[in-house]
């Protein structure tokens, strides 16, 4: 009896040393559209290292994507240039935790004149 509580004991005190869970990471994309034919100047976003990242003149539709830990702060800016009236753009971040949840933050315009314009989206995971 002695030694069969003694393993039971062993084995308690194993399980009582797990590990705390670890915080999620997160699958993070940047999605820029635009109605045709809008142009972007450029895109700036940070990376999973908080590095700010230019992309001049993408080619539309764009998109990027990387892994970044909870905590990070993700955010993108996007210099538009419109021809006309009418004509929409949209800059769009997504923050995924895999298999469990998806949200995101969108800018958007639509134009009144032709000109220059600005979109921006930021969020703290």
């Amino acid at each position: 009896m002695i030694r069969h509580l003694t393993y039971v004991t062993v084995l308690l005190s194993a399980a009582c040393k797990a590990t705390p869970p670890q915080p999620p990471d997160y699958i993070v994309s940047y999605t820029l559209t635009a109605s045709s034919p809008i142009t972007c100047d450029s895109v700036k976003y940070k990376d999973a290292q908080g590095t700010v990242i230019k992309v001049t003149s993408p080619t539309l539709p764009w998109s990027v994507a990387y892994l970044a830990p909870t905590g990070s702060f993700v955010a993108g800016t996007a210099w538009m240039v419109a021809t006309g009236s009418g004509q929409a753009a949209k800059l769009k971040v997504t923050w995924t935790i895999s298999g469990v949840s998806t949200a995101s933050d969108s800018s958007f315009g639509t134009t009144t004149a032709a000109g220059k314009f600005v979109l921006s989206a930021a969020h703290q995971l």
